[in-house]
């Protein structure tokens, strides 16, 4: 089987996604698309909106969390931390073309994608949202990754949301991209629990790791030809970016970022 990967380059949670990915799949991936993400164009808007949702100090922890992790990546000799700080050096590692992709709706990169003739794309958390002609593309369809038990926690920032609205867990779901945010049939889902005075840091390293272990489970049942797929049933929810209220309660509820 034949596997297309589109994400967005991230420095820490989607390259240990991808590597455990990588290190047990036993198909042909094509390539890995970077898409880019739309809420990141604004360097400015998007440190603004940072500090005004979680503060100052937050941010200038963030800001050295990511001038540590591109030097990391930058000069890897100096990387004893076991663990990638790019996609881009993920797939350096495991010899898998990289390419980025300004529109992944756009005619040319459709064009690209038929070219590829993947029979399964796989979705890595990108924020770019899949259109219903790059949807019906592959043979075995479009599926993602989502770090909530859907309908539950639908749309940006799910960790989070869900440990600011006080859960006792975190689910993973893998599922099928149709029309609609985090709407498709759901492959297969767990959850893990949310310890105690416990960071997001920690979280999302952990459901991302979850999450590639779950998309191998979705591979081999998309292979074997035997995916009990269903709808999520339930109340769902949608959540954007977070507010500075959130906020608030995410800390009352004994958490931090990092």
């Amino acid at each position: 089987m034949k596997i297309l990967i589109i994400t967005e380059e991230d420095e820490f949670y989607l390259p240990l996604c991808l590597d455990r990915f990588l290190k047990q799949n036993k198909h042909e991936v094509l390539e890995v698309v970077l898409a880019r993400n739309p809420l990141t164009a604004n360097m400015f808007q998007t440190a603004k909106k940072f500090v005004l949702t979680f503060g100052l100090l937050p941010f200038f922890r963030h800001a050295c969390r990511l001038l540590q992790a591109k030097l990391l990546d930058t000069f890897p000799f100096l990387n004893h931390t076991g663990r990638y700080f790019s996609i881009q050096r993920v797939c350096r590692a495991y010899k898998i073309p990289c390419c980025h992709a300004e529109k992944i709706n756009a005619p040319n990169f459709l064009e690209r994608c038929r070219r590829l003739n993947p029979d399964l794309i796989l979705s890595i958390s990108p924020t770019q949202i899949f259109k219903e002609t790059l949807i019906q593309l592959p043979r075995y369809g479009c599926i993602n990754i989502h770090t909530a038990k859907l309908p539950r926690y639908r749309g940006l920032y799910p960790t989070y949301w869900a440990m600011a609205s006080g859960e006792k867990t975190i689910g993973i779901s893998v599922h099928y991209i149709e029309n609609g945010i985090d709407t498709g049939k759901i492959i297969v889902q767990d959850e893990i629990e949310i310890p105690p005075r416990t960071t997001m840091d920690f979280m999302l390293r952990e459901t991302k790791l979850k999450a590639a272990d779950l998309l191998l489970e979705a591979v081999r049942q998309i292979e074997s030809g035997k995916v009990s797929a269903s709808y999520p049933q339930g109340d769902g929810s949608y959540f954007s970016f977070p507010t500075p209220e959130s906020y608030k309660e995410f800390k009352k509820n004994g958490y931090e970022l990092w």
